[in-house]
C-alpha cells in the first residue's frame, strides 16, 4: 500500500508556490486525496479527467484553477482544438461570460507554451441547413430559446467533430454536477449512457467533480443518477449513493470522519459555516440536512435565523428566501417554534 501511495505522489504535479501556505490542511487534502487518490483512479483516463476539470472550472469561473488545468490538459493529451471546443460547448451550459473568461485564459496558456493563437484543427462555424429538430416542442413560450436549443446547441455544437459525442456527454454531466443542475444531470446521464459512457465512468465523473465543486454537488448528482439508472433497470449496489459508491466512502472518511472531527473548529462552528455555504449556493437538500445538524450541534433557532439574514446580504434574496422557507419546514418537522 505504501508503494502505491509513493508512486501516486511521484506522479502528481507540485503545488503552485505559496498556494497552501495560509491553509496547510487544504494542501494535505490536495496531495492525499485529489492527486494522490482521485486523479490516480483507473475509472477515467488522465485525458478524460483533464477535459471534465477544464469544463468544470470554466463553468465555476475559477480562473486560477482553469489556467492550471488547461496546461495540465495539454500535458495529458488534450489538443488545442479540443480545449477550444470544450470552451464553446461548456458555455451553453454555464453561460456566455464563462466562455469569454475561459477564452482569455486559453490565449494566455497557449502563448506561454509558444503555441499558435488559433488552434490547429479548429473548424469554422457551419450552421446546419434545415436540421432535424431534437426538441421541436420545447419552450413554446420562448420560441427563440427553442431555436437556439434545437438549431445551435444540438444540431450544430453537439455535431461538431472536434469532440466525440462521448466527450461531450462526459463534459456536460460534469458541468451539470458542478452547477447543481438536477434536471440537466438527469437528462444528460441518460444521454451519456446512450453515447457510450459507462455506468462506472459516470460514477467516477461525479466523484472527480465533487473535489472541484463541493460535496453537496456530488451528493445531488449521485441521487439524481441513481434515479436514472433505476429507471433503466441497470444494476445498483447498496449504500447511500449507489450511483457513485466511492463518494459514500469519501463522505464517511474525509468529510465526517476526518474534517468534521478536527479540533481547530467546534462542531457548532462547522455547522455555521456549512449552513452558510449551502444557503448561498441554493443547495436545498444539503441545506436541510445541515440545518438539522446545526440544531443538533447546539445552534439556536435565533442564531440560524440571524445567519440566514447575514448571508442573504452576500448571496442575494432568492437564496435567503429559500433558506427561510426550508428552515421553517425543518422546525415544523421537529415540532419546534419559529424564531421571534
Amino acid at each position: 500500500m505504501l508503494l502505491v501511495w509513493q508512486v501516486a505522489f511521484a506522479q502528481q504535479p507540485p503545488p503552485p508556490s505559496g498556494a497552501y501556505d495560509a491553509a496547510p490542511y487544504l494542501g494535505q487534502i490536495r496531495n492525499t486525496y485529489v492527486y494522490g487518490d482521485i486523479w490516480e483512479r483507473p475509472g477515467l483516463s488522465a485525458r478524460d479527467r483533464s477535459m471534465i476539470t477544464v469544463a468544470v472550472n470554466q463553468a465555476l469561473y475559477a480562473t486560477y484553477e482553469l489556467r492550471l488545468h488547461m496546461g495540465r490538459a495539454l500535458d495529458n493529451g488534450v489538443t488545442q482544438a479540443e480545449i477550444s471546443e470544450i470552451i464553446a460547448h461548456t458555455l451553453w451550459y454555464s453561460g456566455f461570460p464563462t466562455g469569454v473568461n475561459a477564452a482569455r485564459v486559453a490565449e494566455q496558456v497557449f502563448a506561454e507554451r509558444g503555441l499558435p493563437a488559433s488552434p490547429p484543427g479548429a473548424s469554422s462555424r457551419q450552421p446546419p441547413v434545415d436540421p432535424e429538430l431534437e426538441f421541436p416542442g420545447a419552450f413554446q413560450q420562448t420560441p427563440y430559446l427553442r431555436d437556439l436549443l434545437n438549431q445551435v446547441v444540438y444540431a450544430e455544437t453537439w455535431k461538431r467533430a472536434e469532440l466525440s459525442p462521448r466527450d461531450r456527454s462526459m463534459i456536460t454531466v460534469a458541468v451539470g454536477t458542478a452547477m447543481y443542475a438536477s434536471s440537466e444531470v438527469r437528462y444528460h446521464v441518460g444521454r451519456a449512457l446512450d453515447n457510450g459512457v459507462t455506468q462506472d465512468e459516470i460514477a467516477e465523473i461525479i466523484t472527480h467533480v465533487t473535489f472541484y465543486s463541493g460535496f453537496p454537488t456530488g451528493v445531488n448528482a449521485a441521487r439524481v443518477t441513481t434515479e436514472v439508472l433505476e429507471a433503466r433497470g441497470l444494476p445498483l449496489g447498496d449504500g447511500r449513493f449507489p450511483a457513485a459508491p466511492y463518494l459514500d466512502e469519501l463522505i464517511d472518511g474525509l468529510v465526517y470522519g476526518e474534517t468534521w472531527t478536527r479540533e481547530q473548529l467546534s462542531a457548532r462552528d462547522r455547522s455555521l459555516a456549512t449552513i452558510a455555504v449551502t444557503l448561498a449556493n441554493y443547495q436545498t437538500d444539503q441545506l436541510r440536512v445541515h440545518l438539522n445538524r446545526g440544531l443538533d450541534n447546539g445552534l439556536t433557532t435565533q442564531e440560524i435565523a440571524e445567519l440566514i439574514a447575514q448571508v442573504t446580504l452576500y448571496s442575494g434574496f432568492p437564496s435567503g428566501v429559500n433558506a427561510s422557507r426550508t428552515f421553517a419546514e425543518v422546525l415544523q418537522e421537529r415540532g419546534m417554534p419559529l424564531p421571534d
